[in-house]
């Protein structure tokens, strides 16, 4: 396979990253320095190095969920040093965040060392779906109800859910949980402004078939071989393309 696709299923960053790693004479082969993105190798065979570093032959990917707790930004770094993924994950060791939350929201991101499965789960032809909890305010009316399940527009375009139900109604809120196949920027939260709701509180249950389940904010768990299987077949044609 290229030298550039062979490091983003190592885990060292997006297809952009991995190219500027390359062209830039940051990697050898063989001992050798190599800048071409054409380079060929074999994992099992060849040895890789990237800034120095040798690279094992042909890792394991890892693939795990993790529960971002409301408050920590799905970014690895801040600036202004709020609490981020680093903060759960110090010895990162080449994970990729897929699936990033607001600051404000919480719920599952997938964690992985295969950057090239990561670029497929965050491309947006792959459709994976995702399933969010949001807990809004006032009561939702049946009206804007029927609106958002026919499709909203936004400013970047429509928002179509898969499917969504009204889990329970409470004093003056109701609890919602809505299935949407992409994932621009807040776009849950906009599409319940538009309608003049306050979103209380939203949290992503599910991601591409791989649930929540029983993590509490905070926790991560390995993905076991099924779960991995699933997920990759929803991404065959995506990968292939």
């Amino acid at each position: 396979m290229r030298i550039n696709r062979a490091l983003a299923m190592l885990g060292y960053g997006s297809r952009r990253k991995v190219e500027q790693l390359v062209t830039s004479g940051k990697v050898s082969v063989n001992g050798t320095v190599v800048r071409d993105l054409a380079t060929r190798v074999e994992l099992e065979r060849d040895t890789i190095a990237v800034a120095g570093e040798t690279l094992p032959k042909r890792p394991s990917p890892r693939l795990l969920a993790f529960y971002k707790p409301k408050g920590v930004l799905s970014t690895w770094k801040d600036e202004k040093g709020r609490r981020c993924l680093i903060d759960f994950f110090p010895q990162r060791r080449r994970l990729i965040a897929v699936g990033r939350l607001d600051r404000r929201s919480e719920g599952l991101i997938l964690l992985t060392t295969d950057g090239e499965l990561a670029h497929s789960l965050m491309h947006p032809s792959s459709r994976v779906q995702r399933t969010y909890e949001l807990l809004v305010q006032p009561e939702m009316k049946r009206a804007d109800w029927m609106r958002i399940a026919r499709g909203v527009m936004l400013t970047d375009g429509p928002v179509f859910p898969l499917g969504g139900e009204i889990l329970h109604r409470r004093g003056d809120t109701a609890l919602l949980r809505i299935t949407i196949a992409e994932g621009r920027n807040r776009e849950l939260r906009r599409l319940m402004e538009s309608l003049g709701y306050d979103v209380l509180r939203l949290k992503r249950v599910a991601f591409g078939g791989i649930d929540l389940g029983k993590l509490k904010p905070g926790e991560t768990r390995e993905l076991d071989s099924h779960e991995m299987t699933l997920l990759r077949k929803q991404l065959i044609p995506t990968r292939q393309h």
